[in-house]
């Protein structure tokens, strides 16, 4: 088991190492790709690598199975300012209980602003006809995703979760030329679809590594008029141990090494690994690189953390570059923990 494990060990680095930036490439088109983005500040600033880390219940935007480790209440807030002003909220509530397992609420919205209509224009204003265009109504696009989860511990090494989640996307009205009526008619531009993720969580007996896996967004074809499309679908395995556990160890501090690999439905393979050294259990300091992204990066991020009599309390902070074109992403998350 260790010869094996130093093997995976050394075969993560290599390939996050070695990735080349020319193999980027878009293989396919997925809808709502709101769905794909990572809820959890802590994995965020280790580079979304998030499979085997996010041990709170955000997990259950992740992978489900590690909800199994949240023990009492817990209850996450999260708040990413993404770019040209758009922002992503999430929030996630687990409830652990020692003999039925981890249940959990999962709440996803985007917050695109005001937005205005805008209509070829055809008619006989010179002005109007050389724009080409004209402005109608504002209107503000809807998107989000409201689930439940179950985590449950099928050994003291083994954790089996899933998520189901009811997710919907408006997109106002649009006018459009119907050939059969001959005329001007107004579809409504909503989607409603159902989406199922489910994951595993495995502790190799030897340290604390853990290896887990993760399948996300599996769902029916979704359409709009005569056009189809799908839901960013994902499979991921990842793996993460303490380090200093290779040595003495101390409960004072650990540095954590993670790394996932991503095979999404869209785009060619991608791998996120991400570093978080933890001192005394109250301060923690993250950084993290994304492979084969053609625009997104570094990673880095702290968090703070304290336990009191019955209850925890935790303030995440997450920055990701988005290259030059962009500006930065920032997250935040806000959680308590009742035992």
């Amino acid at each position: 088991m260790k010869r094996f494990t130093f093997y995976l060990l050394v075969m993560a680095l290599l390939t996050s190492t070695i990735t080349p930036a020319f193999a980027l490439k878009k293989l396919a088109q997925a809808g709502m790709p709101f769905l794909r983005m990572n809820c959890n500040t802590r994995t965020a600033a280790m580079g979304d690598a998030s499979i085997c880390t996010a041990r709170d219940a955000t997990a259950i935007f992740t992978n489900a199975a590690l909800l199994s480790f949240v023990e009492g209440f817990d209850v996450q807030l999260t708040q990413t300012n993404w770019i040209v002003d758009i922002k992503h909220l999430a929030a996630a509530v687990a409830y652990g209980h020692p003999k039925w397992g981890t249940f959990g609420l999962s709440v996803v919205k985007m917050d695109y602003g005001e937005q205005m209509e805008i209509f070829p224009y055809d008619g006989a204003d010179p002005e109007l006809f050389e724009q080409g265009y004209m402005f109608g109504d504002t209107f503000e696009p809807q998107e989000y995703a409201i689930g439940i989860g179950y985590s449950r511990r099928i050994s003291e090494q083994f954790s089996v979760g899933g998520h189901v989640r009811y997710v919907v996307q408006d997109l106002h009205e649009s006018r459009m030329y119907h050939e059969f009526q001959g005329k001007d008619i107004t579809v409504q531009n909503r989607e409603e679809m159902r989406s199922f993720d489910f994951g595993t969580m495995y502790y190799t007996g030897w340290k604390d590594l853990r290896i887990g896996m993760s399948a996300r967004n599996f769902s029916n074809q979704g359409r709009y008029v005569i056009e189809r499309f799908e839901l960013p679908l994902n499979f991921n395995i990842g793996m993460a141990m303490d380090l200093l556990t290779l040595f003495q160890g101390s409960d004072q501090q650990k540095l954590t090494l993670a790394v996932d690999w991503q095979h999404p439905r869209d785009y060619t393979e991608r791998v996120h690994v991400g570093a978080e050294y933890a001192l005394m259990g109250m301060l923690y300091l993250r950084g993290g690189w994304k492979f084969n992204y053609d625009e997104e990066g570094l990673t880095a991020g702290i968090g703070i953390a304290k336990e009191f009599s019955g209850f925890g309390l935790k303030f995440d902070y997450a920055y990701g570059d988005f290259g030059e074109f962009f500006n930065n992403i920032h997250k935040m998350t806000w959680g308590i923990t009742l035992k």
